[in-house]
């Protein structure tokens, strides 16, 4: 991949995947794009990158590659143009705000036999990928229920603060740090999870906060999460057999406890930080468009969530507000 293009250069780009593209194509030509040219040329400065642009559409010729790091609503308009052209694509998630979108450009990259994948880094934390190994032994017996706990005051230093709101069709928190965990659960108990339940506390614009009911053959699984306070950012899964507990910073370590409640840690081998992906990510891709093989996460691998992303916000209903609910008492005389 000697041409690699790095369209929208806000935070994630400089913080995860400007390393990233240094450390594992030290020799490549790197194009930085963003219609705001002051960020594309500082960043430039600081990664050594070979020029910058505006527009994709500035530099479609000649590319091998490019990483899509823009707001989520110009992710398939983007990647649909570079995959015309037959520019391969690593792309930020949610891949998509929709699912009829997804399904639109997994067909397009089909056709034309282009690799696109999606920057789904959960699936590459080892903590991770030890609770999808336990799951599928069936250590825990079943049914296993998950109660996923998560979130925080949000914090992110979006280069583009609108990308919420209008331009997202009204979805928030459930597009953002939902893509991560409906992503997850879809990995670990398959595609046939069901939506039972979905509230949050939007009055016509973004969730910051929300609950989720999936549903599957052998499982239950319990979703909150918050912009808006800190969470216990834990996962937890129970089974006749026994639980594993997962602290969703810690890539390195899951806590079984047994039937009787004893519990002891399990260490994975680990990278020692969540930017420390990234490489795993990028040489994932390449190695994709290299070997005319799958990424860990494609369009049809990441369509079951955005499915069920689709299927929350169609049932969406809001939480009750009980300091609503009261009676107002009248004076007599």
């Amino acid at each position: 991949m000697k041409r690699l293009a790095v369209i929208g250069c806000g935070a994630i780009a400089e913080s995860f995947h400007l390393p990233a593209v240094r450390s594992v194509l030290p020799d490549a030509e790197v194009i930085l794009v963003d219609p705001a040219a002051d960020r594309a040329e500082a960043l430039a400065a600081t990664f050594g990158a070979a020029s910058t642009a505006r527009s994709h559409r500035d530099v479609l010729d000649g590319l091998d590659g490019a990483i899509i790091a823009s707001p989520h609503h110009t992710h398939v308009p983007i990647a649909t143009e570079l995959v015309q052209a037959g520019v391969a694509v690593l792309c930020e998630k949610p891949l998509g705000t929709t699912a009829a979108e997804v399904e639109a450009l997994r067909d397009l990259a089909a056709s034309r036999g282009v690799t696109v994948a999606v920057n789904q880094t959960r699936r590459f934390i080892p903590a991770g990928r030890e609770i999808a190994r336990i799951l599928a032994s069936g250590q825990l017996g079943s049914p296993v229920t998950v109660h996923a706990n998560e979130g925080g005051k949000f914090d992110w230093p979006a280069a583009t603060p609108s990308m919420f709101g209008k331009r997202s069709g009204g979805r928030g928190l459930l597009l953002d740090i939902g893509a991560h965990v409906l992503d997850l659960m879809v990995d670990w108990f398959g595609p046939d999870l069901q939506v039972t339940d979905y509230r949050d506390d939007s009055f016509g614009g973004s969730e910051a906060s929300l609950f989720a009911r999936l549903e599957g053959p052998e499982c239950a699984v319990d979703i909150r999460l918050s912009w808006l306070a800190k969470q216990g950012n834990e996962y937890v899964f129970r089974g006749p057999k026994g639980a594993v507990r997962w602290g969703i910073y810690d890539l390195d370590t899951v806590v079984l406890e047994d039937a009787s409640g004893r519990r002891t840690t399990r260490r994975i081998p680990a990278p020692k930080s969540f930017a420390d992906l990234a490489p795993l990510v990028l040489r994932d891709f390449v190695d994709a468009v290299a070997g005319g093989t799958e990424p860990a996460a494609s369009p049809s691998t990441v369509l079951p969530s955005m499915r069920l992303m689709d299927a929350c916000y169609d049932r969406r209903t809001r939480f009750d507000l009980p300091w609503h609910a009261f009676r107002m008492e009248v004076p007599h005389g």
